[in-house]
């Protein structure tokens, strides 16, 4: 291999695939960036085995190669250089990289041993608007559980039917659902799959560092090797999916509410950082949620046996329902608020023992569900 490129654009490209490098591999090499010429392009390659991640960047291609070299050490080494040309050259069993004032060598692992890396097939499933699908994943992918003991609830559901994409992640305490409508209609390539959460927020974070507004993002469901791959520009995310039932969430759904009322979310959110203080020192960090319907407050209070309590207190608007008081943990209402694009939050319910919705006015096609907590 002897190849001449942009420093970069070579550091770029380490700062994607470096997403899917293991930090603590059992098998060393997937501690390398494999490097291959393509094409007259050089193409970077990672994986951890659960995800893998690749990408192309243009260089001048003197000598065909492919190796594979630590990842960590070369993309260190790479972001260190001044920006301009720097060289690539294969020396026996090395790979020399130089620029004007600099120059190292990295000892190669024989990229025979490399596992592959899935790639594109055939046409996408569909294709989204990147900010739509970026905004979706930000919306569903942290209500997924990190219990590893129950696999399918660390996944996302992703079910296309028709002209619609439903994404689902739901912990067993909580619940997000957003819909995005496609602008193909999915026909006989309607799907119903469940993707790692850390593969969706590696792509979601793929998106904000390389898209513009208009930009889009195709997904493909490879054959029978249980992989979904998404394609981002010139970066492909493959993941592995999970195996097994999602739940039946729609059971979970409320059909109809008793109770609503809205409240701002800024005032919302200062009201949780104090009732925090309290409640993170309390199992389950549960504070009692109640609305006053005389006064159209909404009080949230928590008490810590030998410690103190509080009480924090916002007015409501449009209260629709009598009085009540039930309990959440207070972690959840954050995350809940901390993702939440209109100013104003709807909250809806069926009484003391049953499930809090949480709606967001800018978008019907958004819900988020929690469950409550024994009052005592």
């Amino acid at each position: 291999m002897k190849i001449s490129l942009i420093q970069e654009n070579l550091a770029k490209a380490l700062l994607y695939i470096n997403k899917a490098v293991s930090s603590r591999p059992n098998i060393p090499i997937l501690a390398n960036v494999l490097l291959e010429t393509e094409k007259g392009k050089l193409k970077l390659s990672a994986t951890n085995l659960d995800i893998g991640i690749s990408t192309w960047i243009g260089a001048t291609v003197a000598e065909e190669g492919k190796i594979t070299v630590s990842a960590k050490m070369l993309s260190d080494f790479v972001n260190s250089l001044k920006s301009g040309k720097i060289e690539l050259l294969q020396q026996g069993q090395t790979l020399v990289v130089k620029s004007v004032d600099n120059i190292a060598e990295f000892y190669i692992i024989p990229a025979e041993d490399f596992p592959r890396v899935p790639q594109v097939e055939g046409n996408p499933l569909l294709e989204i608007d990147s900010t739509t699908l970026s905004e979706t994943f930000t919306k569903t992918a942290f209500a997924a559980s990190n219990d590893e003991s129950r696999p399918v609830l660390t996944g996302l559901l992703f079910k296309g039917s028709k002209k619609r994409l439903t994404i689902v992640g739901v912990d067993g305490f909580r619940l997000s659902k957003k819909e995005i409508m496609l602008e193909e209609d999915l026909g006989s390539k309607e799907f119903e799959e469940i993707v790692p959460a850390r593969a969706v927020s590696e792509v979601e974070s793929l998106i904000k560092d390389m898209t513009g507004k208009n930009d889009k993002v195709q997904v493909y469901l490879l054959g029978n090797k249980n992989q979904m791959l998404f394609k981002i520009g010139d970066v492909e995310l493959s993941t592995r999916l999970i195996e097994g039932k999602f739940p039946e969430y729609d059971n979970i759904l409320p059909k109809d509410y008793k109770f609503e009322c809205k409240v701002e979310k800024a005032g919302l959110n200062d009201m949780l950082k104090v009732v925090s203080i309290f409640a993170r020192n309390v199992v389950g960090n549960k504070t009692k949620f109640k609305i006053d319907g005389s006064e159209s407050k909404l009080k949230l209070s928590t008490s810590v046996v030998d410690i103190g309590n509080n009480e924090s207190e916002i007015t409501v608007k449009e209260l629709d329902g009598e009085d009540f008081e039930t309990a959440f943990n207070v972690k959840f209402l954050q995350d809940m608020v901390n993702i939440m694009t209109s100013e104003i939050i709807t909250f809806q319910t069926n009484g003391p023992t049953a499930p809090g919705v949480f709606l967001d006015p800018k978008d019907k096609n958004f819900i988020h569900v929690v469950m409550p907590m024994r009052v005592e």
